[in-house]
């Protein structure tokens, strides 16, 4: 594969999370430290996921169930984690009386479950795209399974960020028995679009990964939209 090629699923993949590092997370000392946190947790929950993958030679469906499942374990962990610590994060903010304060600080804590998904996930099969042979999309075989996979990828940084954002005002609302909902479109959507990202190498489905994209692209609407409308709820108790 070209060099060209090459950095163009670079920037493809990684683009949209270094912009967001550069112009949102980096310039603010606390946002960089909660990033890093939330990685952790996301790391030890793919190192928890590998062991057990690693001894237990499992297929990729199953794989997928046991992964995610611990992924949301260690999420909801954080979130508790967090929650104890909510006060001192948000005495130290830029505003520290903002209602929104919740928001800005799940969306830290999803970019890190990003960033952590998008390095372990991509850059083995992005290293592998630099020696002198191309690999094939088979259920797309027009297009490279790298540059199918940089949109995947993209499209999942997206997507750990709109999670973390409802996952952490569903646990807040279980209390008031109105959080169900969320964490449950968190979970399913969360398998739903892991287990689309299979049609990318389905040889039985013709153009299997443009099911793929189209189906993480519509669960990353209506994510936006669930995002949307509880700012907008936040917006009214400001007024």
């Amino acid at each position: 594969m070209t060099l060209y090629t090459f950095f163009g699923c670079l920037l493809f993949a990684y683009g949209p999370i270094l912009s967001i590092f550069l112009l949102f997370i980096a310039p603010n000392a606390q946002y960089v430290l909660l990033t890093v946190s939330s990685a952790f947790f996301c790391l030890i929950a793919l190192l928890i996921s590998s062991v057990i993958w690693y001894f237990s030679k499992t297929n990729n469906y199953i794989s997928i169930v046991y992964s995610i499942a611990i992924q949301e374990i260690c999420r909801w962990g954080f979130y508790l984690m967090t929650r104890k610590a909510e006060n001192g994060l948000n005495s130290i903010s830029a505003n520290p009386n903002s209602p929104l304060n919740k928001h800005v600080f799940s969306f830290v804590f999803g970019y890190g479950y990003a960033l952590t998904n998008a390095s372990v996930g991509y850059i083995s099969l992005l290293v592998e795209s630099i020696g002198p042979g191309v690999m094939m999309c088979p259920s797309c075989p027009q297009a490279s399974l790298y540059f199918i996979y940089a949109i995947t990828t993209t499209l999942f940084s997206l997507l750990h960020i709109g999670w973390m954002m409802i996952a952490c005002e569903g646990y807040s609302e279980i209390p008031q028995k109105k959080g169900y909902l969320k964490v449950i479109w968190v979970i399913l959507s969360h398998y739903g679009a892991s287990f689309a990202t299979t049609l990318n190498s389905s040889t039985s489905i013709n153009y299997g990964c443009i099911a793929s994209i189209f189906i993480c692209l519509f669960i990353i609407l209506v994510s936006l939209s669930i995002i949307i409308y509880s700012l907008k709820s936040k917006f009214k108790l400001l007024h």
